[in-house]
């Protein structure tokens, strides 16, 4: 398997497709409920977004998280909900495990917002270099290990507006459902996890 992928060969890889369900969380009671969903599984895909800022200095919460489970993500509005108990636990979950890409980043921002001990977090940027993989990030692991690119289009775009555009939705779906996809070909191809 080649471990590498240069800039300019990343658009002639297909776009990933994900025909999954979505779910906008942004009630309290739908917090509770999606938690309790998610909480009965052993692996969920993590990610979170947050509102650019394009001055120095000015820097703003967590707007999203995303969970996936399976076909399911889940949404979480946290701008609207605040970080609910119930999604603290489970991020400290012994029993879950969370994979992710680049995570301190992720992590280090929901514990600005209120502390908590991350548990069983899985960081594939972290499996890849470990593996002898040059290329890293959610783009060029999705192409290595999918076969597939993923759109980073809506990267920037404002992750605390009111309603979330049909784009956002599903490039925030898609960031959090491919980490689980990635993590089994790791474990598939007898990689170190």
């Amino acid at each position: 398997m080649k471990y590498y992928v240069a800039k300019e060969d990343v658009v002639k890889y297909p776009l990933i497709q994900f025909s999954g369900n979505i779910y906008i969380v942004d009630t309290l009671k739908e917090v509770i409920r999606c938690c309790e969903i998610i909480s009965e599984s052993d692996v969920v895909g993590f990610d979170t977004e947050t509102k650019p800022s394009f001055k120095k200095g000015i820097f703003y919460d967590i707007s999203l998280i995303q969970f996936s489970v399976k076909n399911d993500v889940f949404l979480f509005r946290i701008n609207k909900t605040g970080l609910h108990p119930k999604i603290i636990d489970i991020l400290v979950s012994p029993n879950i495990t969370k994979v992710g890409i680049d995570l301190n980043n992720d992590l280090s921002a929901l514990k600005k917002i209120q502390y908590f001990e991350p548990l069983n977090f899985i960081d594939l940027n972290a499996v890849a270099l470990k593996n002898g993989f040059k290329s890293i990030g959610a783009v060029k692991l999705s192409i290595l290990l999918l076969g597939h690119r993923i759109s980073k289009k809506q990267r920037i775009s404002d992750w605390s507006a009111d309603k979330l555009s049909d784009s956002q939705i599903k490039y925030a779906a898609i960031d959090a459902w491919i980490c689980p996809q990635i993590l089994d070909v790791f474990r598939r191809k007898s990689f170190k996890v």
